[in-house]
């Protein structure tokens, strides 16, 4: 079972330890914030705000922490953080730069080679602008000051710029991942019809009632295992052709 309380204990406590007086804060966004989180088949998201670059013994440090002590807390799909530094949180350039980063994704290259990966892990990423826009509109402090302190304001299009990189791929991916590519399509086409930013679920839910009815089986029933995790019944219930078609649909809409 998913143990918010002590994961959030553990993090906050682990991260503090080894960052000392390097830590602005911790905070947290993505599905938790938004209220969509399902510890079933969410992730947890967070940044974590430095003042100084990290030393790669520091890295090390964070990424053993991690993965010993906070990946059995995790929920199923595991925990997602980036590392910044302040003065690229105060001040908005893109693409931002990141320290570290890691995610379920990462996972087994880490574990094949927890220093070649701590060394290589840094650069620039499309997604902090998303992360950053959730962060400054509905982001939670785990620790450390508060958020209007440390995140600059982003610019509309810079976080649409964002979302429609997320969902470029759409139809190429929806096959192999159609609830996520679902509900990503309803949050874009979500915002650019009415500039709202919302979760997997609370974007799902819009397309219900936004999105023409041909298509409302589809959303209700990526909708379904998003929040059951019921195991690829969206793929057994619809055709290769139906996602597809859906997904031509809904980027023509989006880049209209």
């Amino acid at each position: 079972m998913y143990l918010a309380e002590k994961l959030f204990t553990s993090l906050k406590d682990g991260y503090k330890r080894i960052l000392k007086n390097n830590l602005v804060g911790i905070y947290i966004h993505g599905s938790f914030v938004l209220d969509s989180f399902n510890e079933s088949v969410s992730d947890l998201d967070y940044l974590v705000v430095v003042y100084q670059p990290l030393s790669l013994i520091t890295k090390k440090r964070i990424m053993q922490y991690t993965v010993e002590s906070l990946w059995p807390l995790a929920p199923a799909k595991g925990l997602e953080f980036h590392i910044v530094l302040l003065k690229n949180t105060v001040t908005f350039n893109e693409p931002i730069p990141f320290e570290l980063h890691f995610s379920k994704q990462h996972y087994q290259n880490y574990i094949n080679n927890p220093t070649e990966y701590v060394k290589t892990m840094h650069g620039l990423d499309p997604d902090l602008t998303a992360h950053f826009m959730i962060t400054v509109r509905a982001g939670q402090v785990l620790t450390g000051m508060p958020i209007r302190k440390v995140f600059c304001s982003i610019p509309s299009l810079s976080y649409w710029n964002s979302i429609l990189y997320d969902v470029s791929d759409a139809k190429s991916t929806i096959i192999e991942q159609p609830m996520y590519k679902v509900l990503n399509l309803c949050r874009a086409l979500a915002y650019k019809k009415e500039k709202l930013i919302t979760s997997k679920l609370s974007g799902g839910r819009w397309g219900i009632i936004n999105i023409p009815q041909e298509y409302s089986e589809i959303i209700k029933s990526a909708l379904h295992e998003y929040t059951s995790c019921v195991s690829r019944q969206y793929e057994k219930k619809y055709s290769n052709a139906s996602l597809i078609e859906f997904a031509d649909y809904m980027l023509n809409k989006i880049n209209d």
